[in-house]
């Protein structure tokens, strides 16, 4: 993917080797939504709960904070489908766990409902080349 402008739902999965990228995001089993419809979805959930000068992650929450907060938490709870497909939600993890699954070059069954839940803000060593680059796709759109 050298040089080619990503979207900021897609960059995460081209950012498996980031430092810190465990910190931020994990591995979910949600086959019924698409990366692009998750990310549309955390952002908005994150978006809810900010908008009541709160976070997801925060105690105490009423009103839409709160309901982000559930919705959330019921995407968290979607690890447990990675961990049983392919023994790991680790996002640094997800090319080497796969390798030991298969050697196909076409996605398994088991495969093909992985998501990455970004759990928040992230900031790599270079956000600027990711602004950059979904900035440089919006346009060319």
């Amino acid at each position: 993917m050298s040089g080619r402008p990503l979207c900021l739902t897609c960059a995460p999965a081209f950012a498996l080797d980031e430092p810190g990228i465990d910190d931020v995001a994990t591995l979910i089993w949600l086959p019924h939504l698409d990366q692009g419809a998750l990310g549309r979805c955390v952002t908005a959930l994150h978006v809810a709960a900010n908008a009541a000068g709160h976070t997801v992650y925060d105690q105490g929450l009423s009103g839409e904070a709160l309901s982000a907060k559930r919705a959330f938490e019921a995407l968290l709870s979607c690890r447990l489908g990675a961990l049983e497909k392919i023994g790991t939600d680790r996002p640094s993890l997800y090319r080497s766990a796969l390798k030991s699954l298969s050697r196909n070059p076409f996605p398994e069954a088991h495969e093909t409902g992985l998501r990455i839940l970004m759990r928040g803000k992230w900031f790599p060593d270079n956000p600027r080349r990711y602004l950059d680059a979904a900035q440089e796709w919006a346009v060319s759109r």
